[in-house]
């Protein structure tokens, strides 16, 4: 009896003993997967607490403050003295925080600026990168031209001249600077220096050199004018430069000449 009866525990043992880990594995099999999930959701929550956290730790005011700024570029009629009341007020800001786009659009206005970028320097530095306008001569009274034909007005000009002198109508500024270039090759050799060029309304054209010879060139037969001109001014003019007031080369086969005792500018006709 006692020894069946063992039997009998051993067997009822043995049958909760098979039943338990079968209870325990569909446990297991129902929260398995969302325990993961939990898991990796909690695990992002901390990682998005800490890189919040972490966020307004360094964008506080007070910490990584902008200390100095690096400039790169050729300057010529800029100086730093020019940006540093621009970005003096960015000195101290937040290496994170300060609105460089702001900064960028403030520098930008500056005349001689052509090009700029603005960029942050880990750890604590401004770093600016610009390319200065190349000036090719003054437009009218107020401005300036560049060499790509951009009309400006600059507050300071820093570089030595001569500069020469351009106007026209509007919309004609390359084609002035290409004008200029093109009698500057032609009649330099022959001692004459272009200091002004001017299209009038009328698209007729007028030459001023360095002596104050003016000369009337008109509409029409432009190049072949200017190489008539070449031509005479060393072995009839250049003797009596002195004394001419105005050359005008609207005529086929010749051209006449104002001298400076009669009227110091010629009519139309």
């Amino acid at each position: 009896m006692r020894f069946g009866y063992r039997q009998r525990r051993r067997g009822a043992t043995a049958r909760r003993q098979h039943d338990t880990p079968g209870s325990s594995g569909a446990w297991k099999a129902v929260w398995r997967l969302p325990l993961r999930w939990l898991g990796v959701a909690l695990a992002l929550a901390a990682v998005g607490f800490g890189a919040r956290f972490a966020n307004e730790k360094l964008r506080e005011p007070g910490a990584f403050p902008l200390r100095q700024v690096r400039i790169e570029g050729e300057l010529r009629n800029l100086a730093e003295e020019d940006l540093q009341p621009v970005v003096r007020g960015y000195l101290g800001q937040n290496f994170f925080n300060a609105d460089l786009d702001a900064l960028h659009a403030a520098l930008a206005t500056n005349p001689w600026v052509e090009e700029i970028a603005v960029r942050r320097g880990w750890p604590d530095t401004i770093e600016i990168e610009l390319r200065e306008r190349i000036a090719f001569g003054y437009w009218g009274e107020r401005e300036m031209v560049d060499v790509n034909g951009h009309r400006f007005q600059p507050t300071e000009l820093r570089q030595p001249g001569p500069w020469p002198r351009l106007a026209g109508p509007d919309g004609h500024e390359k084609d002035l600077i290409g004008t200029y270039q093109q009698v500057h090759a032609l009649l330099d050799p022959v001692g004459l220096k272009l200091v002004k060029l001017v299209q009038d309304e009328r698209r007729a054209w007028w030459l001023t050199f360095d002596s104050g010879l003016e000369v009337y060139v008109g509409r029409e037969q432009f190049e072949r004018r200017l190489q008539r001109l070449a031509r005479v001014y060393p072995r009839l003019l250049a003797a009596q430069a002195e004394r001419i007031a105005v050359v005008d080369l609207r005529y086929v086969n010749g051209f006449a000449v104002r001298w400076k005792t009669g009227s110091p500018n010629p009519t139309a006709g």
